[in-house]
């Protein structure tokens, strides 16, 4: 059966767009950026430390960030009908 594996975003800055098809022996390539340089990749949580240490060492990498979206709450709570009755009232 299909197991789930966490993953963590990564925001890799390039000098050149040519090194795209390096940066997928690292990980899944998510999104690429020709305007801004940069390689939206995809790492196995377990993975990105030595991941990212690796890749801050390489000549064609300008610097690597992490996406945020795991610290994100993605609960959100609807506001109460009558609360915004008021408000429209006002």
């Amino acid at each position: 059966m299909y197991k789930k594996v966490e993953r963590q975003a990564m925001y890799v800055w390039v000098y050149s767009m040519k090194w795209k098809k390096k940066l997928q022996h690292f990980g899944t390539v998510r999104y690429v950026s020709p305007k801004m340089k940069y390689i939206m990749l995809y790492v196995n949580s377990n993975r990105v430390a030595e991941v990212k240490k690796e890749l801050v060492s390489k000549n064609y990498v300008k610097r690597v960030t992490m996406a945020h979206r795991k610290e994100l709450d993605e609960h959100y709570v609807l506001k109460d009908n009558a609360e915004r009755k008021d408000k429209l009232e006002e």
